[in-house]
């Protein structure tokens, strides 16, 4: 059988980051304004995070039947579905703002369609790219939900002063209008795999979900590769309102914490982004471990400077505590779209059970998303105590991947 690499796969990619990238952008366009509505709605601080992270919970549930689906239908599908529900959830919202419940209905919606774009993002890559080159486009898709993550929590603010509006219903309308085109580009141009495959594929038929599980934990390290995705998809929720709760006092400290956050967000897509292509240099565990080391250092400098109150809004103080926020994000991320890859390639992992493979890091990684931003405010009261928490889990990260053995 004849193979061939098709140059429209970077078109599918592009397609696929679009899509990624508007999910995230409506997704944290919420993390700004959770003080806002807490304070209008008159909800507790963890209700609050229960606009963002019950995203997170949806996945859970919908992670396994989109890993069977992509099995079974391909993943085009599974996108579409997701892409579907994103466009429907977050194009309504800007006219359900008047209620905490009508708020969340929104995010329930959209969060019903995360679970099959995640999912779907590695299985759709390797249906154009050979599994040796697949690091590369699987780590620009997934930088497109981060760019999306610094997007929405940078501009939300931006918006917001510009048409002196509290609730942010223009600022929702932008990035709803972003998802509905998006889903619309995604249904007319992509394509589920090509005419023939990029490198020979034994044929093999689709395992049951139970079959195809018991096939993954075949390897020691697929336990692994889900705590790293658990800590870093959830601590990465918990620090974009963190970030925002620090510098929220005044007008302008609010503002300037905005491009706090959404550098480092920014940051997050640039180390999934370059993740890949540095490990193709130097291999894994050098890229990850060294990465992982950075994070913890650059977060006890954020610490520092903010146990030494540091931030000033009328000296370049607080740009530095910006840039050194984009260089923590770089080196935190770098381990995710990694871990998702190297959960997908394991031993074990087939054509037949890849989208289980993919469920399960996926699906693990949002318990995460769901858990810890609900419950640090109620266990890490004082932002010392959520600055040590956080530590420790970029502690367990390094331990883990210090674990890790590939062949």
């Amino acid at each position: 059988m004849e193979y061939q690499v098709y140059k429209y796969r970077w078109a599918v990619v592009a397609l696929f980051w679009t899509v990624i990238f508007a999910y995230g952008a409506n997704w944290f366009a919420l993390s700004p304004m959770l003080k806002t509505f807490e304070e209008q709605f008159a909800v507790p601080a963890w209700e609050g995070h229960l606009l963002i992270s019950l995203i997170g919970i949806f996945v859970v549930f919908f992670a396994w039947p989109a890993g069977t689906l992509i099995d079974k239908k391909g993943p085009k599908l599974s996108i579409t579905i997701g892409a579907l529900f994103m466009a429907l959830g977050f194009g309504i919202r800007p006219w359900l703002l008047d209620s905490f419940a009508s708020l969340l209905l929104s995010s329930v919606i959209a969060g019903i369609g995360l679970a099959w774009i995640l999912v779907a993002m590695g299985p759709q890559m390797l249906r154009w790219f050979p599994k040796k080159q697949a690091s590369l486009p699987v780590g620009i898709a997934a930088s497109g939900l981060f760019i999306g993550f610094g997007t929405g929590s940078l501009l939300m603010p931006i918006i917001n002063a510009a048409t002196s509006q509290t609730n942010g219903q223009t600022g929702f309308l932008i990035f709803g209008v972003i998802a509905i085109l998006s889903f619309i580009l995604w249904v007319i141009l992509a394509k589920d795999s090509p005419k023939t495959p990029p490198e020979e594929q034994i044929k093999v038929e689709p395992m049951k979900f139970v079959a195809g599980m018991k096939k993954v934990f075949t390897s020691k390290n697929a336990f692994l590769y889900p705590i790293v995705g658990f800590l870093i998809v959830g601590i990465t929720l918990v620090i974009s309102s963190f970030i925002h709760s620090l510098y929220s006092t005044t007008a302008v400290i609010k503002e300037q914490g905005g491009y706090i956050a959404g550098l480092l967000l920014y940051g997050c897509a640039i180390g999934a982004f370059t993740a890949p292509f540095i490990m193709k240099k130097i291999g894994l565990k050098k890229i990850t471990l060294a990465a992982v080391s950075g994070a913890i250092v650059l977060w006890l400098v954020l610490f520092g400077l903010f146990a030494m109150n540091s931030y000033d809004v009328t000296s370049i103080s607080w740009i530095v505590t910006a840039l050194v926020a984009f260089l923590f994000g770089v080196c935190f991320q770098a381990s995710w779209p990694l871990a998702l890859y190297s959960q997908e390639t394991e031993d074990g992992v087939t054509g037949a059970n890849v989208g289980i493979s993919a469920s399960l890091y996926i699906s693990v990684s949002n318990i995460g998303a769901a858990v810890l931003p609900v419950i640090f405010p109620i266990l890490f009261v004082t932002s010392l105590a959520n600055f040590i928490a956080i530590f420790a889990g970029l502690v367990v990260c390094l331990l883990i991947w210090a674990i890790v053995k590939r062949k």
